[in-house]
């Protein structure tokens, strides 16, 4: 490859401009900001997707705050800005009156989410926190978070379910993304 250095670049493709923020809903963000974060939790346990991971973490805090929404950023990085960047990003979100309402009862803890990806350290503990931070009823992704949290412990039959529930639901609701591409090769 005569560009190795693109290997691990990552740029958005669901959230790109403020224009595709009339295609979701506050809760269809926050969805898919909790699963980023249970792809990338599970891919920094293995070895082969490691590096990915933490490439990927590094790109979403490279601008420092996740304050709006950028053609440059990664997925994830324009999703937090939507949760807890500049407030009057939500006034262009599908459900805007609805956004404001539950983007102001529900501050995301984004101090520990800028230290949960410099670690990758206690996955339940921070996987939980996001949780219930985010407003996740979904028991799917709560079960799914059980499994990632405990990855290492379960059997290989187990880890072979885990991984096939969360690629299902990563084809789902985070088609084409740069996450996706990478979770399929475990």
């Amino acid at each position: 490859m005569l560009t190795p250095f693109l290997k691990y670049v990552s740029e958005g493709k669901v959230i790109r401009r403020h224009s595709d923020l009339q295609r979701f809903t506050f809760p269809e963000v926050t969805e898919r900001i909790y699963l980023s974060f249970l792809a990338l939790a599970l891919m920094s346990q293995h070895k082969d997707t490691a590096g990915f991971a933490k490439s990927y973490a590094d790109q979403t805090m490279a601008k420092g705050t996740f304050d709006q929404v950028r053609m440059i950023n990664n997925d994830l990085s324009n999703m937090l800005a939507i949760v807890s960047g500049d407030p009057d990003i939500t006034k262009k979100l599908k459900n805007k009156d609805e956004a404001q309402a539950m983007r102001q009862r529900q501050p995301v803890p984004v101090m520990a989410l800028r230290r949960y990806l410099r670690s990758w350290e206690d996955h339940y503990k921070n996987l939980t926190h996001l949780e219930r931070s985010l407003n996740i009823r979904d028991a799917n992704l709560k079960n799914i978070r059980r499994d990632v949290a405990n990855y290492n412990g379960l059997n290989s039959k187990m880890k072979m379910q885990t991984l096939h529930r969360l690629q299902q639901q990563l084809q789902s609701k985070l088609p084409n993304t740069d996450i996706l591409r990478k979770f399929k090769e475990l």
